[in-house]
């Protein structure tokens, strides 16, 4: 062991630095590093191999909390997609909002670092990256699963590479776009043929599309019929289900109730969803929030399901990363003079939307 390192890296004993006198960078803004404070020295525990002070197995564990973490980092990827790991999130000086809310930020923190990817690609045999997505390679060559989609709008690209990448049969849900705006849902998309040369919306593997909604309870809203992923999961064997969720608020109640069935969610392989802790929807139930429910509430069980879904998920990564490099909080907040998100991180970034992929953590722990 090195006289000095990172938690399961690199030794620090010895490299290179390059410092500039603070007065002479334009602005003198760039704010003095807090001080550490001394922490008591770490009482020695022998791990399971017998070797003194040995770390975590479970890397959740190793890994400081991301909250911890202020200084700035540099993104691992280009992409402009969602990435796997932890994404950068830059932290300015001065909070770029009118207020900051102790609350909205400690939640969002706490977001943060559930949604903080752990997983290393070597036991991914590989990521592929796409749009609001990250795919664990050797979980998605599974023969005979499915995928579902939920909230497809003009086009569902999700659907279309799980049709045409990964040659899995899919079903499309959605209750709100019309018809005529989305071939998929019209159900004149190029289905179950070769996509060579096709520009639009084309499924190779065959799919179905239904106008219906997911939520929380079976039945109808005005004239639209919702469904719930309970339904869906029935008679489904273990790991056999691709899921996607996108439904603008729904999700929340959905996923209470997937919460509470082991069983459902063993069924599960990946599940990759897009989350809106501000939004209320006409599916929702009264403890989802909105009509009625406080707002701090509200969120903080938001964050709680977040949270436990690492129970049984692992999170490969968000696109929090490509999020952030869009914000310019000098010109877009000078002086802070932006108005508070619903939540958000420390002297940081919204984090009332954004995109999160997961793999169930059994397929990691499988031998392939």
């Amino acid at each position: 062991e090195p006289n000095l390192h990172l938690p399961q890296g690199m030794a620090l004993d010895q490299f290179a630095i390059s410092y500039v006198h603070r007065d002479l960078i334009s602005g003198n803004d760039v704010p003095a590093p807090a001080p550490v404070a001394a922490a008591d020295p770490p009482t020695e525990a022998a791990d399971d191999s017998g070797i003194a002070g040995g770390l975590a197995a479970d890397a959740d564990q190793a890994v400081p909390p991301v909250a911890d973490i202020d200084e700035p980092c540099v993104p691992k990827y280009s992409e402009p997609s969602s990435r796997p790991g932890v994404p950068c999130m830059k932290r300015v000086a001065k909070t770029p909002y009118k207020t900051e809310t102790p609350w909205r930020s400690e939640l969002g923190e706490r977001v943060l670092k559930a949604v903080g990817g752990r997983v290393d690609e070597s036991a991914c045999g590989g990521f592929q990256l796409f749009g609001d997505s990250v795919w664990c390679l050797k979980v998605m060559k599974e023969p005979g699963v499915l995928a579902l989609s939920y909230g497809i709008e003009e086009r569902d690209m999700w659907s279309e590479k799980m049709s045409n990448i990964f040659k899995m049969p899919t079903r499309l849900y959605d209750c709100f776009i019309p018809p005529r705006l989305s071939p998929p849902i019209a159900g004149t998309a190029p289905n179950g043929t070769s996509c060579a040369g096709v520009g639009g919306p084309c499924y190779e593997t065959p799919y179905e599309a239904y106008r219906i909604c997911l939520g929380p309870t079976r039945g109808m809203i005005g004239e639209r019929e919702y469904v719930t992923l309970q339904e869906h999961l029935a008679g489904r064997p273990p790991l056999s289900t691709h899921l996607k969720i996108d439904t603008e608020g729904t999700e929340w109640d959905v996923l209470e109730q997937f919460l509470a069935s082991p069983e459902d969610q063993d069924k599960v392989r990946t599940l990759e969803m897009e989350v809106h802790f501000s939004y209320s929807h006409e599916g929702n139930s009264a403890a989802s929030g909105g009509q009625g429910t406080g707002e701090r509430k509200q969120f903080e069980r938001r964050v709680g399901i977040m949270e436990r879904l690492l129970e049984r998920f692992a999170c490969l990564g968000t696109n929090l990363e490509v999020y952030q490099q869009g914000w310019t909080f000098d010109k877009r907040c000078p002086k802070s003079s932006c108005d508070e998100p619903p939540i958000h991180i420390t002297r940081g970034m919204s984090m009332d939307q954004f995109a999160v992929s997961y793999v169930n953590k059994a397929l990691l722990q499988a031998k392939q």
